[in-house]
């Protein structure tokens, strides 16, 4: 069962490595925006995206996966909007400044993570509330 979730949760980092950190970095450098702090940041939230993954998905079937779940959509909404600066960019590109506003875009981004947190509390409470309840009789 593990060894399965092991390889699920490998093929997540390298999706992840593709979307929060390899994307990101390429577009900055193209553009010229890379910093060497945005670049710590963008590796810092990687890190933390990867961690909470990966605990996610080996751990699914318990309250630190559902709780892994939860901090990985929050914090994946948080890092669409500090790396996008709230939906405005601006380039610098010979002496003309091209500023775009894309703010709307940026909330439908946060909002992809957002719903699958919520649906995987859903989920959660489904499953735990559908267990049988033992009784136990207590002596005193």
């Amino acid at each position: 069962m593990y060894a399965a979730r092991a390889i699920q949760a490998a093929i997540f980092v390298a999706i992840n490595y593709a979307i929060f950190f390899a994307a990101p970095v390429l577009l900055f450098s193209t553009t010229g925006l890379i910093t060497s702090e945005l670049e710590a940041t963008i590796l810092g939230y990687f890190i933390v995206i990867v961690s909470l993954t990966i605990l996610h998905i080996l751990l699914k079937d318990h309250i630190i996966g559902l709780a892994s779940s939860v901090g990985l959509g929050i914090v994946q909404a948080l890092y669409i909007y500090v790396i996008t600066k709230g939906g405005e960019l601006t380039i610098s590109y010979s002496g003309l400044m091209l500023t775009l506003n894309f703010e709307p875009i940026v909330y439908l981004m946060m909002a992809i993570p957002l719903v699958n947190m919520a649906k995987q509390i859903s989920e959660y409470v489904g499953r735990s509330s559908a267990q049988p309840i033992e009784m136990v009789e207590v002596e005193g």
